[in-house]
């Protein structure tokens, strides 16, 4: 199992590199958590999408697209949502 490693009562999470994340993924400093990173609200991904509040709401729920928490509120950055539109894609079958 993976351990923190405590100093002076602070606990230090180490970071993984690109090539060997750690077991709760690179701790490296993703696109969503870049200064000029695009966060979208639950609307403008439903506009995005092409689809309802109500169903981007449930694939937040059901955790299919990552999302972050702002105070109360519910954020998304733009490059989840094309990621998640990305592993939607279904290739065609070429004969």
């Amino acid at each position: 199992m993976f351990k923190h490693r405590i100093n002076d009562g602070r606990v230090e999470i180490p970071v993984g590199d690109d090539n060997s994340p750690t077991p709760y993924g690179s701790l490296k400093i993703a696109d969503c958590f870049r200064a000029d990173a695009e966060l979208l609200t639950t609307a403008e991904v439903a506009d995005l999408l092409r689809t309802s509040t109500s169903s981007v709401r449930r694939l937040q729920l059901r955790r299919r697209i990552s999302f972050l928490k702002v105070g109360g509120s519910i954020r998304f950055a733009k490059h989840d949502v094309i990621s998640y539109l990305a592993r939607q894609r279904i290739e065609t079958i070429d004969k």
